[in-house]
């Protein structure tokens, strides 16, 4: 048995998720792979992962998890959380129960969060269950997938070469003070899919880094990439995804200018993760 796990970029709403409040996930292939095996193999799940963690509780005797990785554990993309995902399926497979994401969620904070600092949001796993652009508000117990709904706008997924531990970021980082004005804007975007459209959704990225930037949560490396990158005129918003916006960046830009912005951008020694091409539908 095997189940195949996208990867998860935020679009918007980093932070505003830790408090239960509005985010847009991107979810996007190649995907993840988690299976059912045998015998014990060398890529299997570390066992103090939360996807470890979780299937020790499961004590399921015989039976173990296999791990494949597209992205060559390069960060930022939504590994962890697809493990977890992979091992919670296995084992309500093996238990012949059905999964919901209430479970879900629960079994993921007990694996995840050891009780100190701030407790992660399970949006990862919310979004990577799903497909497309997930939009999540648990606060309001709303969630919908939205396809890529502007014909004239791409995206693309850029990896900034650096990976944060995550995890150790939330043990010592307090909520931004700005979180209700990331909130807003997280909901102009979702209303920019509502509507189709594009102008709005750039300015709302565009404001969202902003924030995060006066906020000092935008890290060092990523902060002097967008600096730089900002001198491709073919780039409309840009912004660090996730933590600190260390390991993943998001670009928007006309969707005639996608293959020869990557193209440049490349050049550059960056690497192109993912395009609206790769979304998940």
């Amino acid at each position: 048995m095997k189940w195949f796990i996208p990867a998860k970029t935020f679009l918007v709403g980093e932070y505003v998720a830790l408090t239960g409040g509005s985010a847009l996930i991107l979810t996007t292939s190649p995907y993840f792979e988690v299976s059912l095996t045998d015998q014990e193999e060398d890529s299997a799940i570390h066992p103090l992962s939360p996807a470890g963690i979780w299937w020790s509780k499961a004590q399921v005797s015989g039976k173990f998890l296999n791990w494949n990785d597209p992205y060559n554990a390069c960060g930022g993309l939504g590994a962890s959380s697809a493990q977890f995902l992979g091992s919670y399926w296995a084992s309500c497979h093996l238990q012949h129960s059905i999964p919901d994401e209430a479970t879900m969620l629960e079994a993921y904070y007990q694996s995840a969060w050891s009780g100190e600092g701030l407790r992660p949001s399970g949006y990862d796993v919310i979004a990577q269950a799903r497909k497309g652009c997930v939009f999540i508000n648990k606060q309001d117990n709303l969630t919908h997938s939205y396809p890529w709904l502007f014909a004239d706008l791409s995206f693309l997924i850029i990896h900034t070469g650096k990976k944060l531990a995550t995890h150790h970021h939330l043990l010592n980082t307090p909520l931004p003070g700005s979180i209700n004005e990331l909130s807003a804007v997280v909901n102009d975007a979702k209303l920019a899919f509502e509507q189709k459209d594009s102008d709005k959704l750039v300015h709302a990225v565009n404001a969202y880094h902003r924030t995060l930037a006066e906020c000092n949560l935008v890290a060092e490396h990523t902060a002097h990439m967008i600096n730089a990158l900002k001198s491709f005129p073919e780039i409309l918003a840009i912004k660090g995804c996730g933590a600190l916006g260390s390991d993943t960046m998001i670009v928007l830009t006309k969707q005639h200018h996608r293959d020869i912005l990557k193209h440049d951008i490349e050049r550059k020694g960056l690497h192109v993760l993912a395009t609206e091409a790769d979304l998940t539908c």
